[in-house]
């Protein structure tokens, strides 16, 4: 097994229990689940999801966990090893400042909150046997070798653009590769019958997501978007079961199929495009709500995009599923990290016509380069098709809300 980092130069980070920071996260989550229980329509059995999300303490361990940041990270593969898989990317401000005493200076925030969470002794990041991190952008490059030195980190290195002619074979081997990490540090090898399961969960997974989109398009005031939101990342964020998980989701469409608005819905229908947007970060849904716009569809990789993309194969041997994974994960992406953005534009535009959406607003994470050397191109062409467009370019903090307000009031007054 190569290794991707050396050993030479490790450091261990001096973590300085911080009480007031530890309080100051849990207000900022505090105040995200006060803000979603006064929503006016929320699922029956919403406190399930709740309860996987908001309790991302460590907890006990059954089986092997490992963690991972991104949306391009296979987790059928880490469930094929008989493992559980955590994402770890964090949306909590003051996690960020935490995070600060490692990444110092104009860094993503998204990068300095997960890193922050390292700091918390109760995070269940500590319980992780191995962390796998994707080559999307520098910020999560050099964080990987940062984290090395804490526990093992598996690069997953991303082809530099979607040529599947070109590079299918080279993101292959790099699955194989990552097989070969995960059976290095869990002692583990990968099974072809929990392959096979943690495909047709994907497959299920996948479904479910497609009809609570539908729902959104045909009665967006059923289910609130940063409700959606919350329900896809409790699937993610922590060790779940998934095949209750599953049952459950299936309540909510079930409830869905039977939600009657009481009146003709008026407002606003958009389509949100642009960075993660990672709990308890929903600050941009909150403000859409409250001003009276419907999130119809969204092409984040932590809402309905990040499992919209279902696994397609036509045969179930062990390689013909890695490999149908693989392209899912890789060439199914709409992530800006590969050079063409063509792929996000045509799926913006699809659900444009589809959600028979107003407008578009872009969700600009300050300090995601990525996201932001899109932003011209992604107005330009929303402008000449016609189409209302709005970027909000902002960060973790809660401080430019209002701001956020007074722009997103403008924008939609001008959809009437």
């Amino acid at each position: 097994m190569d290794k991707q980092f050396t050993e030479t130069e490790k450091l261990i980070p001096d973590f300085v229990e911080n009480p007031g920071n530890l309080k100051r996260q849990k207000f900022i989550e505090d105040e995200q689940k006060r803000m979603q229980r006064e929503l006016p329509q929320r699922p029956a059995n919403i406190e399930y999801f709740e309860n996987l999300l908001y309790h991302r303490k460590a907890s006990s361990k059954p089986r092997p966990r490992v963690g991972y940041f991104c949306n391009m990270i296979p987790r059928e593969v880490i469930w094929a090893m008989g493992a559980d898989a955590v994402r770890l990317d964090c949306g909590n401000s003051a996690a960020a400042i935490l995070g600060e005493e490692m990444f110092a200076g104009e860094i993503c925030p998204l990068a300095k909150a997960s890193f922050g969470m390292f700091m918390n002794p109760e995070s269940p990041v500590h319980q992780c046997d191995a962390l796998i991190m994707p080559t999307s952008c520098d910020a999560k490059r050099k964080m990987g070798e940062v984290l090395n030195d804490l526990k093992p980190v598996f690069m997953y290195n991303l082809p530099p653009e979607q040529n599947h002619a070109r590079f299918a074979q080279q993101a292959y081997k790099e699955t194989l590769r990552l097989i070969g990490f995960l059976k290095k540090h869990l002692k583990t090898r990968l099974s072809g019958k929990l392959l096979k399961q943690a495909v047709n969960v994907s497959r299920k997974q996948t479904a479910l997501v497609r009809e609570l989109q539908q729902f959104r398009i045909e009665k967006p005031r059923g289910l609130a978007p940063a409700d959606l939101f919350l329900i896809i990342q409790s699937g993610m964020f922590q060790p779940a079961d998934m095949d209750q998980w599953l049952y459950e989701t299936e309540k909510v469409v079930a409830e869905l199929k039977e939600f009657k608005d009481e009146r003709k819905n008026l407002r606003p229908r958009l389509v949100l495009t642009g960075a993660p947007m990672v709990w308890p970060n929903f600050k941009v849904l909150n403000v859409l709500e409250e001003c009276g716009a419907d999130v119809v569809a969204d092409t984040l990789c932590t809402g309905a995009q990040s499992c919209f993309d279902p696994i397609i194969t036509g045969e179930h041997g062990k390689t013909a599923l890695l490999r149908a994974i693989t392209n899912k994960y890789v060439f199914a992406s709409i992530c800006p990290c590969f050079i063409s953005q063509t792929t996000r534009l045509n799926r913006i535009k699809d659900l444009l016509e589809t959600a028979r959406a107003d407008g578009v607003v872009n969700y600009s994470l300050r300090l995601c380069q990525l996201f932001d050397m899109e932003t011209f191109r992604l107005e330009k062409t929303m402008k000449a098709n016609k189409i209302s467009f709005l970027n909000l370019r902002t960060d973790y903090s809660l401080e430019d809300t209002e701001q956020l307000r007074v722009r997103i009031e403008a924008f939609l007054e001008t959809l009437y």
